[in-house]
């Protein structure tokens, strides 16, 4: 009976005690929300990084391979030089710009080309136009001298002052002497006197002006006009006026403008000396300065 009573108590559904040891009890414990979502963006940070730089890669690889094989699938085989050509020839060009290329039809630098074409002392202006496939189009303006600029230079109408190099001097241009940084200045003046002298029928045959701002002229017909360094406009003025007047009297040498109301004259020989003292007479009049 006492077998009985113990089966009736151990009735389904009735917990039965289990019987554990402390060292061996499993607890749950609970992960951070924020733990987890550090985790996967860490990942994600991982994989785009990866990503770039394998992008990185393949777009080095493909400008390289595009700068490997486009000068030799579309070389540019044609160089040609147009223009009014007098002291370069065509060919020259030529090899000037075939020694700078680089690259082919849609990879050529055409701003160094430009800089190479234009390194010549000759060369004013060079434009360069790519044709499809394979030629590349020059042309080129030429430097136009307009006078001989001190010793071994020319200069341009823009005040351009160039080497040309050894024996490449034009012959018959007026002389202009003055320091580099004055050079525009001077060509300004020249082309402003030339046309202003012109009407009087003289030639300028060479213009200077020194460190001190003093202008000096020298006409064709050899006479030697001193300007000075203030008022220059006035006093050349005042001697295109009176060279009517001055011619009349004979030849003069040397017109000294540098007075303020008149100037002064040295003749050549045989002269007449009654006209040549009239003359001197009236122009000596104020002070120089």
């Amino acid at each position: 009976m006492a077998e009985c009573a113990d089966s009736d108590q151990d009735q389904p559904g009735d917990a039965a005690p289990v019987a554990t040891s402390a060292g061996n009890a499993r607890k749950d414990v609970p992960v951070p929300l924020q733990s987890l979502q550090g985790a996967a963006g860490s990942w994600w940070a991982r994989l785009r990084a990866v990503m770039g730089v394998l992008l990185l890669l393949a777009m080095a690889s493909v400008v390289w391979a595009f700068g490997y094989w486009e000068p030799r699938l579309l070389p540019i085989r044609v160089i040609e030089v147009t223009g009014e050509l007098h002291h370069h020839s065509s060919r020259l060009l030529e090899d000037i710009i075939g020694q700078r290329l680089r690259g082919g039809i849609l990879t050529a630098d055409l701003g160094d080309l430009k800089s190479a074409a234009e390194s010549l002392p000759w060369v004013g202006r060079a434009s360069l136009r790519r044709v499809w496939p394979d030629r590349l189009q020059v042309q080129i303006e030429e430097r136009r001298p307009i006078a001989r600029w001190n010793t071994d230079q020319l200069i341009t109408a823009e005040g351009v002052v160039f080497h040309p190099g050894a024996g490449l001097i034009p012959a018959g241009l007026p002389v202009l002497e003055g320091d580099d940084q004055h050079a525009k200045e001077v060509v300004r003046r020249y082309q402003q006197w030339r046309d202003e002298l012109m009407r009087a029928g003289h030639l300028i045959q060479a213009l200077s002006v020194d460190a001190r701002g003093d202008w000096r002229i020298k006409l064709v017909m050899g006479t030697d006009l001193r300007l000075g360094t203030t008022a220059v406009e006035e006093r050349l003025a005042r001697f295109i006026a009176s060279a009517p007047q001055l011619e009349a009297a004979g030849q003069p040498l040397a017109v000294d403008l540098r007075y303020s109301n008149g100037f002064a004259v040295k003749w050549a020989p045989g002269t007449d000396s009654v006209d040549r003292a009239h003359t001197d007479r009236s122009a000596r009049s104020g002070n120089r300065g």
